[in-house]
């Protein structure tokens, strides 16, 4: 029998059909594998669903930046904040907190943000390749463009941008006066002192992605189980070799947790202590807006975004850390829309807006999860990607497949191992 009819014979459950477990269950797919989704909702309708759905590989970067917990504090309990901490969680909050600020530390940042900008040069030929095999998904190509109301947070983003181009290859930005950035977008309002210029990158809009990929797997014969919560875990020795649902149990050769910021739940039933918490973001899509917008606008003073579509625009960049739950503020919708108008001419208005609020899986060390489980021979994770999943979704949908089908891979993925976490643990090995 050849490697491709033995694959046939091997079977992976994903559990979550969020971007992430779509992205794996298609590679897997492709690589021969008997693949099942298992979402305990709809597929693809959790967090990515409001994603502004930036690819913009020069942007990753972890969340904890040096700095952020000790100078910023207050600024950070304050509910119009592009980071805010809401407090009466921050008791359930506590043990993550703390690990999050350790790495709020010029070492640990600059070793992320390499670790993410290593880890996303493939990116956009992936999302290419994913177009030319027939995925149908709205992508656009018009790069991406940063506002400033302040020449010092403008240079600041220049140096670092130019820095990442020089380090990493990634494109070189081009840096715009208040006239230039007029030209290039005229909604933009005249406090805007300059901007930056990447005319390489690309943003998608994720519910289109999503339905591509969940089209793409019906037609190759993938199984998805929709509304059907995995509660228990079956565990023989090293293995795992069940998973049970309330009505049944399936058994399978692979299993791949992509469950979003609901994972940490699962995981502590294999005895995997995996320090994740939901950070919570917000957007308002306007259909037919009355502003035109270009290009992606990212609103650098406030961390804040602008994504047109077709035929609408969303505006979002929240981040909410209040515990995982789904309970929609609606200051932090106001700051949002405050925060934009800023920035344009004249305040955005259309004929419907739907606003939105979804769990950002987060790790205290803003980078992802992905590999094997510890002490697990056929268990595998994927997430903790935090605000950039739909960017990364390709990219390691391939690198789980690479794992479970081969057992290694072509990226570099030591600074994402799941044994970076506990005891004695080292971060960067």
């Amino acid at each position: 029998m050849d490697v491709q009819g033995e694959l046939l014979m091997k079977k992976v459950v994903i559990i979550g059909g969020g971007i992430i477990g779509l992205s794996s269950a298609y590679y897997l797919k492709k690589a021969g594998m008997d693949v099942t989704i298992i979402e305990k909702g709809e597929l693809g309708k959790a967090c990515s669903q409001g994603n502004q759905g930036w690819v913009c590989p020069a942007l990753h970067e972890p969340v904890p930046a040096p700095g952020l917990m000790t100078e910023s504090f207050k600024m950070l309990l304050q509910k119009d904040s592009p980071l805010y901490i809401k407090p009466t969680a921050m008791p359930q909050l506590s043990s993550w907190l703390s690990q999050f600020m350790k790495f709020c530390n010029e070492r640990d940042f600059k070793a992320g943000e390499a670790a993410l900008l290593t880890l996303s040069q493939s990116t956009l030929s992936l999302f290419d390749s994913l177009q030319h095999e027939g995925i149908k998904f709205e992508l656009h190509r018009k790069g991406i463009l940063f506002a400033f109301l302040s020449q010092e947070n403008l240079q600041k983003k220049f140096k670092r941008f130019e820095e990442v181009a020089r380090v990493f290859g990634h494109e070189q930005p081009v840096l715009k006066n208040s006239e230039e950035i007029q030209e290039i977008e005229p909604s933009l309002s005249t406090s805007v002192q300059g901007g930056i210029l990447l005319t390489e990158q690309y943003h998608v809009r994720p519910e289109s992605l999503a339905q591509g990929i969940i089209n793409k797997l019906k037609e190759m014969g993938v199984n998805l189980y929709v509304n059907t919560e995995v509660v228990d875990l079956e565990r023989e020795d090293d293995r795992i070799v069940s998973i049970k649902t309330k009505s049944e149990s399936i058994k399978s050769d692979y299993f791949l947790l992509a469950a979003g910021a609901w994972s940490g739940t699962l995981a502590k039933k294999m005895s995997y202590t995996l320090p994740l918490t939901g950070g919570k973001g917000y957007s308002i899509t306007i259909q037919n807006p009355s502003t035109k917008i270009n290009r992606p606008l990212y609103l650098g003073d406030l961390k804040t975004g602008i994504t047109p579509f077709n035929e609408a625009l969303r505006m979002g960049g929240t981040m909410e850390l209040s515990g995982i739950n789904t309970t929609l503020d609606r200051k932090r919708i106001q700051g949002i829309r405050s925060a934009v108008s800023k920035y344009l001419k004249e305040d955005i208005k259309g004929d419907k807006e739907d606003v939105w609020v979804g769990m950002r899986p987060m790790t205290p060390d803003g980078l992802p999860v992905l590999g094997k489980v510890p002490k697990l021979n056929n268990m595998y994770i994927a997430t903790g990607h935090g605000m950039v999943g739909v960017a990364m979704a390709p990219a390691t949908g391939k690198i789980l497949s690479e794992l479970i089908v081969s057992g290694a891979t072509e990226f570099k993925i030591a600074p994402f191992a799941p044994s970076r976490f506990g005891e004695g643990a080292k971060l960067y090995s």
